[in-house]
């Protein structure tokens, strides 16, 4: 097996892998979709003189796909073409560009059935041929004690503490996550919400928080590093995740994996990778009262967080793991090469 990747300068790629060849375009990362639709198809297609491939495969619907698919009609490559999916965001130009890849496509992988879903009542297309592949968590997400520089840093020496970590951008109801912690704050003075990540939001956040009176009861981390993640699950008793749309919910499951109770919503993916009653709680983002209910009762109940916090490690142990996901992953990709050899094509490299 041999895996060629055209990536940007700059763009970090695996070191040490067996046959893993990678291209690099001669522009830094940062590429924008529209470019990439004109910019990529003759480097697919210099790739393929110099060693023809049996999978043309696109990272995503928007980004690559378009490319993917001019390179093979430009260039007749003899190839089918798999595309990749997380979830669609509002946007015009799904249905002008999204929707064509989709239909173009030989294969559509995406990460939920939700996300399956999205595209049938969104954009109206088929998905006979959309595979759902959940995402995996890295063995390195595991229950660890508190990291003492971390705790002195924030300030959470005897607190009890909610996390929320990822992007801060719109989707993620990040406004709702203060407004709700405001009254999870007045009801317990020694709790603690650390909101670790950067984004567009955070200055708006910070504002919101001192307007609210949290300050001194919210702590923003700024960017966390792929490295310092695991450690800052860890500082947290509960995962307070209220975001409004997930194609998958990677944090959520990588919380579950530290061995972490989690209180998220109901919307998205985030039913499909959280079990209510058995890891947590799913609550209804436009009844902020029952997530300051659940919070509290979680705050409030040991016992019940290292139960909830079990059962979650042993479903992601069960079923988020980077291993299944490349098994399954594989397993889509050789039945789509079979076929298209079935129907006479890619004879070329049988």
């Amino acid at each position: 097996m041999r895996l060629e990747l055209i990536l940007a300068r700059g763009k970090p790629a695996p070191e040490g892998v067996a046959n893993v060849r990678v291209h690099r375009l001669p522009i830094r990362r940062g590429l924008r979709w529209p470019v990439a639709r004109f910019l990529l198809p003759p480097y697919i297609k210099r790739v393929w003189d110099a060693a023809p491939f049996d999978v043309l495969r696109a990272h995503s619907l928007r980004f690559i796909g378009p490319a993917a698919l001019a390179a093979r009609r430009r260039y007749g490559l003899d190839v089918p073409v798999i595309a990749h999916h997380h979830h669609l965001d509002p946007s015009p130009w799904n249905g002008l560009i999204d929707k064509r890849v989709l239909d173009g496509s030989d294969h559509v992988v995406t990460v939920s059935e939700f996300s399956r879903r999205q595209l049938a009542q969104e954009l109206g297309v088929r998905t006979e041929h959309v595979s759902v592949v959940a995402e995996g968590v890295d063995p390195k997400f595991v229950p660890a004690p508190r990291r003492p520089d971390l705790v002195e840093r924030y300030g959470l020496g005897g607190k009890t503490v909610a996390l929320f970590l990822g992007g801060l951008k719109s989707r993620k109801n990040l406004f709702l996550l203060l407004d709700v912690w405001r009254a999870v704050a007045a009801a317990r003075p020694d709790a603690r919400l650390v909101i670790a990540g950067d984004g567009p939001l955070r200055a708006r956040l910070r504002a919101r928080a001192e307007r609210l009176g949290l300050a001194g009861r919210v702590v923003f981390t700024g960017y966390v590093s792929q490295a310092e993640q695991v450690a800052h699950y860890n500082l947290a008793d509960v995962f307070f995740f209220p975001s409004a749309l997930e194609g998958f919910g990677l944090a959520v499951a990588e919380a579950m994996a530290c061995g972490l109770p989690v209180v998220a919503s109901n919307r998205g993916s985030l039913p499909e990778v959280l079990v209510a009653g058995e890891g947590g709680f799913l609550c209804d983002p436009d009844a902020p009262a029952t997530l300051v209910e659940k919070l509290l009762l979680l705050l409030a109940d040991a016992p019940l967080r290292e139960k909830l916090g079990r059962a979650n490690r042993e479903r992601a142990a069960r079923l988020y793991r980077w291993d299944r996901c490349a098994r399954e992953t594989l397993a889509i990709y050789e039945r789509v090469v079979a076929a298209w050899r079935d129907a006479g094509r890619g004879a070329a490299r049988r």
